[in-house]
Formats: C-alpha cells, sequence, structure tokens
C-alpha cells in the first residue's frame, strides 16, 4: 500500500492528539488514509462492499486502540498490518461460511452479544435511522430501495418511472446529508460508518 507519508512532525503531532482522543485529528487521519486503505483492500478481497466494510472496521479499531498508539513507529505499517488482518479475517469468514453456512452465521450472532457492541449498534441504528427519516420523501424511498432493498440504480429508475442519473443524485444528495447528519449527533464511531456508505455511493 503505498500511501504517501505526512510530514513527520505533522504526523507525529496528529498521532499525539488522535491517542489523547481528539476526534480532529482523527478526522484529518481518516481523510488522508481512508482511500488508499480501500484501495488496498480491494486489491487484496476484490469486493468493493467487503473493501469499505473493512475501511469501517480500520477506523474503529484505530479509534477504539487509540491510546495504544506509539507515535514514534511507523503509522503507515500500523494501518496495514491491521488492513492485512482484517482481510485475513474475512477470508477466512467467507471460507468457513462456505462449510458450515448455518452455524456460522449463529455462531457470529452469538459472538456479537457482547454489551459494547450491542450499546454500538443500538446509537448506530438509532442515530442512522433519524437520519433516514429527515430526508425528504422522494429521496428517502430511493435511499430506503438501494440500501434496504438492494435494487441497483437501473431497477430503481424502471421502478419509479425516472432516470438512472435522478436516482444517482438522489443517493448522493441522501447519502451527504445522512453522513452530515450522524457525524454531528452520533459520535465519531457513527462518523465513519456513514462517511463510507457516502464515499461508496457517490
Amino acid at each position: 500500500m503505498d500511501i504517501p507519508q505526512l510530514d513527520k512532525l505533522q504526523n507525529t503531532d496528529l498521532l499525539i492528539k488522535l491517542r489523547e482522543g481528539d476526534e480532529s485529528a482523527f478526522i484529518q487521519i481518516y481523510n488522508q488514509y481512508r482511500s488508499k486503505i480501500y484501495t488496498y483492500a480491494y486489491q487484496l478481497c476484490k469486493s468493493s462492499d467487503t473493501a469499505e466494510e473493512i475501511v469501517q472496521e480500520v477506523f474503529i479499531k484505530i479509534w477504539q486502540k487509540k491510546d495504544q498508539l506509539n507515535p514514534e513507529l511507523s503509522f503507515n505499517a500500523y494501518i496495514k498490518k491491521i488492513t492485512l488482518n482484517h482481510v485475513l479475517n474475512h477470508l477466512k469468514k467467507v471460507a468457513r461460511e462456505r462449510v458450515l453456512q448455518e452455524q456460522i452465521f449463529h455462531t457470529i450472532e452469538v459472538s456479537s452479544n457482547r454489551t459494547e457492541d450491542q450499546m454500538l449498534e443500538k446509537e448506530l441504528r438509532k442515530v442512522y435511522d433519524e437520519a433516514i427519516a429527515r430526508l425528504p420523501q422522494q429521496k428517502k424511498l430511493i435511499y430506503q430501495l438501494s440500501r434496504i432493498e438492494e435494487l441497483s440504480h437501473d431497477e430503481i429508475a424502471l421502478k419509479l418511472n425516472i432516470s438512472k442519473n435522478t436516482v444517482k443524485n438522489h443517493m448522493v444528495e441522501a447519502s451527504r446529508s445522512i453522513r452530515d447528519y450522524v457525524s454531528k449527533n452520533g459520535g465519531i464511531i457513527c462518523f465513519i460508518i456513514a462517511s463510507s456508505n457516502y464515499f461508496h455511493s457517490s
């Protein structure tokens, strides 16, 4: 993963601020590295959806483990290792699912029932639902058809008798609106997930 280095002093300063819980420093690092991590993950797993999920997981991991950061060590090497580990975990999970579909599904479901995960999921879902509910009716409908019913832009255009470009424009605007709302109301973890959804759709 060829990630252009920030100025060493600037990079160290950002990492120190991140380690202290500075959300603005985190967002700067997020904006600097997001697309590069996506590219690296995509090269490894060949799936855009999976790569987006891994981007989210990597930055959630960085935020949750921020107090363990060592600003003197290579941050590039650190995030590359985290990204690679998440890709390998994903590939292992896919392999297991092919053999033990239902069993693995239930195992994952049970293992995700930790209190911290439940609280995070509840917070995210509440803010995310609020953001969708605030959308204008047409944008809300198109967003739900895409994200919930998993229809393609072509299928939505045909279903609503509108152009594909209209669908795309509504999705971009809806995703931006949702991103802005959850970043203001849902905390840093919601910002990560909403931003990834926004970049993916646009």
